[in-house]
């Protein structure tokens, strides 16, 4: 099996090459290389992605507003599908900017605008999901009783993330900005994945 294949990120060779060490002593069979090697691509990128995110806020000192937003965006996300980036250094340029602008957003805007603008992101996000949920990858095709599972639970988890806004706009107003500013980012991705999906197409 080539171990530097044209076009594999760095992180897939290093997954890759951890995974035939596991094989070659007998940890894992053969045959489980790939399986293996892509677990393994996932979890360091995922490991990657949330040291990004932790640094973010440790710098801005924001852990409550990361925690909740990243809450409601990993939740939604994974159940209703979103976009890809195709290296693992975009995703994580993505998830920077994100965070980026997620804390300007939360230095910058006036609790008033973030009562009007978490509604705002709420509607759009409820329209948004409710239409497209999920959106499936072309590398991992779902069945239609998938979809259907994925679609009950991504609704499911749509109310309580909104229900969890509407309470806590009476406790404490800002919570409600956090949670619709990461609903909406998952929405966003979806319309991004869409989008995607139509060009690769064409």
């Amino acid at each position: 099996m080539p171990l530097h294949r044209k076009g594999v990120s760095v992180i897939g060779k290093l997954s890759l090459k951890t995974a035939v060490f596991f094989s070659d002593n007998n940890i894992i069979s053969s045959e489980d290389i790939e399986a293996y090697a892509y677990g393994l691509e996932i979890l360091i990128s995922t490991v990657i992605n949330f040291m990004a995110a932790i640094f973010i806020a440790f710098l801005t000192g924001e852990f409550l507003a990361f925690t909740v937003c990243l809450a409601a965006f990993i939740t939604l996300r994974l159940n209703a599908g979103g976009y890809h980036a195709k290296t693992h250094a975009g995703c994580v340029a993505i998830l920077v900017g994100f965070l980026l602008t997620y804390t300007a957003a939360l230095k910058l805007l006036p609790t008033t605008a973030k009562t009007v603008t978490a509604a705002a992101f709420l509607v759009i996000s409820a329209v948004t999901i409710i239409a497209f949920a999920p959106v499936g990858h072309p590398n991992h095709p779902l069945s239609e009783k998938a979809k259907k599972k994925l679609r009950s639970k991504t609704l499911i988890l749509l109310g309580m993330w909104i229900v969890f806004c509407i309470v806590f706009y009476f406790l404490m107003a800002e919570m409600s900005f956090f949670a619709a500013y990461g609903v909406f980012t998952s929405a966003m991705a979806m319309i991004a994945a869409k989008i995607q999906l139509r060009s690769e197409k064409n």
